[in-house]
């Protein structure tokens, strides 16, 4: 459900990504996201993949996970060391492109896993643990 609302975000900060005229403009709009993201990365880091922890080490795919979130993190600052609006536009959209093809991953690899792999009173588990870390979104 997050990566639904989060590319609404990215459509929308794209939209003004386009009108902003300075490198600060940008920077700000993009911490913005990224504290969005943050508590995502959290959320996921705490909740999937811990509990798919013992399943995806031996296919070496919780690393992918994590260096995918490593990338993410490197694009956002390299966005915040630019010093132009073109290089702080760029690197934001790098930043984009690169939450955009992970969460790609997890939905077509590390959900269906998920699915799979843990039991149905697991996953229910989960939901609700997700549901009060974020009250707001449960809710709607």
């Amino acid at each position: 459900m997050e990566h639904a609302v989060f590319r609404k975000v990215f459509e929308q900060a794209e939209r003004l990504l386009a009108r902003a005229k300075s490198a600060s403009e940008v920077k700000l709009l993009a911490s913005v996201v990224e504290g969005l993201l943050q508590s995502h990365s959290k959320t996921e880091t705490d909740l999937a993949y811990a509990a798919l922890d013992h399943v995806l080490a031996d296919r070496g795919a919780l690393d992918r996970l994590h260096q995918d979130h490593h990338e993410i993190d490197s694009q956002f600052k390299r966005l915040h060391r630019a010093t132009d609006a073109a290089q702080a536009r760029l690197q934001f959209k790098k930043a984009l492109s690169a939450t955009r093809k992970h969460f790609q991953h997890e939905e077509e690899r590390v959900f269906p896993l998920l699915e799979k792999t843990l039991q149905p009173d697991t996953l229910k588990a989960l939901g609700r643990q997700w549901a009060e870390s974020h009250p707001a979104c449960a809710a709607a």
